[in-house]
This record gives C-alpha cells, sequence and structure tokens, in this order.
C-alpha cells in the first residue's frame, strides 16, 4: 500500500544522481513522497512532522544533524559516501538518528540500491521491524548453509566448512580467510558476550579462551550464503544484548589504532581485545546490526567475491544500524 502520509528528504547537488536516489528511497517505502532539493534551505522549507528520512552525502551531514538535534528531532538519517566514513561513524557512536552509513563504491553510478531501499524501509517500519534475511540481500536460488553450534569443537568445526563452501562458490583464498576470521568473531561474540543468566549477569564474557557449553536456548544461529557475486555470513543470538556504543567502540577504537600504532585502544574488560567488530567491518563490503533488546541480535556480514582485496580495502564499508 502506498505511504501518502510519510515523506523523506534529499539533499543532493547532481539532478540525475538525485532522482535515481529518489526512486529507490520512495520503492523501500511503499512508494512516499520523496523531495529532492540542491540547497538546504529550500529543503528545510519542506520538513514537517510527516517527513521521516533525511537523504544526504556525508559532506552534509551536518545539515541534518541541525535538524534532528533542533525542530526535527523524530527524523532519521541516511549518509553516504566514497571517501573516509570516519566521521559519520563518530557522530552515530552517540546519535542514535543516525542508522545507516553506507559506502558507495567509487566505480558504481549508485550506491547499492538494496542497502538505500533498507534504510526507508526501516525507518518507516519503525523500530522491532523484521530487518533483512541472508536471503533477502542475495539473488533468489542462492546457496545457503546453516549450523547452531554450541561448544567451541563445533565453532571451529562450523569456521573450517565455511571455508570449504566458500571455496567451492569461487571465492578467493584471501576472501576465504577474511571470511573465516569474520565468522569467528561472529561466534565469539555470540557465544561469550551475549549469554547472561537471569539477573543480567554475562556468563562467559569474562574467558574467552575457556571452553563453553550452551544450552539448546543459548545458541547462536550460524548462515552463510553465496549466490556467485557475494557471500554473506549471518549470526543470531537470542539475548539482544549490544549496544550502539559496542558496535562503534570497536570500530573507532581500531581506526585510531591503525593510524596512531602508539595509541592504546584495546578494551579487555570483557575477556578480548574489544576489537571484534573493527576486525569484521574492515574485512566486509557492509554491516547490518539488527537488535530487539532482550529478545536477539542479528548481525550479517556482505562480502564482494569479485573485489579484490586491494579493492576490498579502498571501498568504504557500510554500516547500518537498528539497536539502542
Amino acid at each position: 500500500m502506498a505511504s501518502s502520509s510519510r515523506s523523506i528528504v534529499l539533499l543532493e547537488k547532481n539532478r540525475v544522481l538525485g532522482q535515481r536516489l529518489a526512486r529507490v528511497l520512495s520503492a523501500g517505502a511503499d512508494l512516499a513522497e520523496v523531495h529532492v532539493e540542491d540547497s538546504p534551505a529550500e529543503l528545510r522549507k519542506v520538513l514537517s512532522e510527516s517527513t521521516m528520512l533525511v537523504a544526504v552525502d556525508s559532506a552534509d551531514l551536518d545539515v541534518a544533524l541541525e535538524w534532528v538535534r533542533g525542530p526535527w528531532p523524530h527524523l532519521k538519517i541516511l549518509t553516504w559516501s566514497q571517501g573516509s566514513l570516519e566521521a559519520a561513524l563518530q557522530v552515530a557512536r552517540h546519535e542514535a538518528a543516525l542508522q545507516s552509513i553506507v559506502g558507495w563504491p567509487a566505480h558504481q553510478s549508485l550506491p547499492r540500491p538494496w542497502e538505500i531501499c533498507l534504510a526507508s524501509r526501516r525507518t518507516l517500519d519503525g523500530p522491532g521491524a523484521k530487518g533483512p534475511r541472508l536471503s533477502d540481500v542475495l539473488a533468489w536460488g542462492a546457496s545457503t548453509i546453516r549450523w547452531v553450534p554450541r561448544n567451541s569443537a563445533e565453532r571451529d568445526a562450523a569456521v573450517a566448512e565455511i571455508e570449504r563452501y566458500a571455496a567451492l562458490g569461487g571465492a578467493t583464498s584471501r576472501l576465504i580467510e577474511r571470511l573465516a576470521v569474520v565468522a569467528h568473531e561472529m561466534l565469539m561474540n555470540a557465544m561469550y558476550d551475549a549469554p547472561v543468566d537471569a539477573s543480567g549477569r554475562a556468563l562467559y564474557a569474562h574467558d574467552r579462551k575457556q571452553d563453553v557449553i550452551l544450552d539448546d536456548r543459548e545458541a547462536p544461529t550460524l548462515r552463510l550464503g553465496i549466490d556467485g557475486m557475494t557471500a554473506a555470513l549471518e549470526v543470531t543470538d537470542p539475548f539482544g544484548r549490544l549496544l550502539r556504543k559496542h558496535v562503534l567502540g570497536s570500530i573507532l577504537r581500531g581506526v585510531e589504532g591503525a593510524r596512531d600504532d602508539q595509541a592504546n585502544v584495546l578494551d579487555t574488560t570483557h575477556g578480548g581485545a574489544g576489537l571484534g567488530f573493527y576486525r569484521m567491518y574492515t574485512s566486509c563490503t557492509c554491516v547490518v546490526v539488527d537488535v530487539k533488546p532482550h529478545a536477539s541480535t542479528r548481525v550479517l556480514a556482505l562480502f564482494d567475491i569479485d573485489a579484490s582485496a586491494r579493492e576490498a580495502r579502498a571501498a568504504p564499508a557500510s554500516l547500518h544500524l537498528h539497536l539502542a
């Protein structure tokens, strides 16, 4: 059903690009009206209580923040860039309105359409809505494999099988290595950091080197999907404890450490180095985090099979956050 009562505003100086982005944003939001302007002053004139999302290049992020922190606190923000996203990540650490930070590959004329649709769809659906499943971001008919590891040995066996299946799916040796590292990090978070007892006390986070044995209510689900162009990992745990500060804190500590090797960026309060999400984010094309508090955490990581190691390092990675 078309959404006649909700609208989106888009700040873009390139008219052709603005029209393309507007079409995708509208499609993801039940054909909501999208207002496109090349001037912040003109765009501000059409803001109203029915406006749900403001979409801007990261160079114009301050404009959107001024509106969110001023008369339009209900707005959500989508931003993108072909260059560094560090400034946007810094903002996202403390600004819940910034939900989608899209890395725009320089060789593409448009950011990945499904990511733009995701930003507008989740804004339209609101908190608690279902995010994209693994199959939603892959071509129809893609191969998927599922594991439910309950102990450390099963975790390691699942990671080894991911390497085998990724090789069968055409992944290069370097991509296979990245998939294995990210799958291990995702499972470590889900198996050690996530589980808590009835009082909310962490069960295993104090010692990540111990062997764990999870019962059926605690065990995460791991999925691998491959459609020939993209490989994707998805891990879901039944606790829903991941917070924005955990994700952005890890990523930004890693960014700081990469820039200054003298910086003390480790956070060992949970038994590890606190850089797991940084390693995930810098290994992937895109990371999507969906949290239903005290119910589930789902992390989806995507990899471009065709991208060379150099291209993968150079392209800014996307981050979509649907959590507190």
